[in-house]
């Protein structure tokens, strides 16, 4: 079974966050938190929530790549020849080349094949994809 977390930037220090999403809405205006994971032995206490940009946020592939590294939506990804971003749509992950049509699907085979490592995300990296 595949493990189902999301990573967001704090919208107060603009650190990564992992763990669980809720999203949620005021009026108009959508809010995203994060919950991080964590094992707690008092199922009584509160964890923290943190405010995390809505732009930011992206699911975990269940993929780590060649180093042992998760992958998630938003990732820039390169296979050795070409550098690809990670989406998500239609019910399922893939890479696209940026400024193409060209997608590549994202399984461990393909990772495996290629040796695709993640070396950052459009996020603090946008100068990773630009031509």
């Amino acid at each position: 079974m595949r493990e189902i977390k999301f990573r967001g930037k704090r919208v107060d220090n603009k650190e990564w966050i992992y763990g669980s999403l809720i999203v949620g809405y005021h009026g108009k205006q959508m809010y995203c938190n994060i919950v991080p994971i964590t094992v707690c032995e008092d199922c009584f206490v509160m964890p923290e929530v943190y405010l995390v940009i809505p732009e930011t946020v992206g699911q975990y592939t269940g993929l780590k790549d060649v180093s042992g590294k998760e992958i998630y939506e938003g990732d820039i990804i390169d296979t050795g020849y070409d550098k690809w971003i990670v989406k998500f749509d239609n019910g399922s992950f893939y890479a696209m080349k940026p400024n193409t049509s060209f997608f590549l699907d994202l399984s461990r085979e393909t990772i495996n094949y290629y040796e695709i490592k993640v070396i950052g995300n459009i996020y603090d990296n946008p100068e990773l994809i630009r031509n």
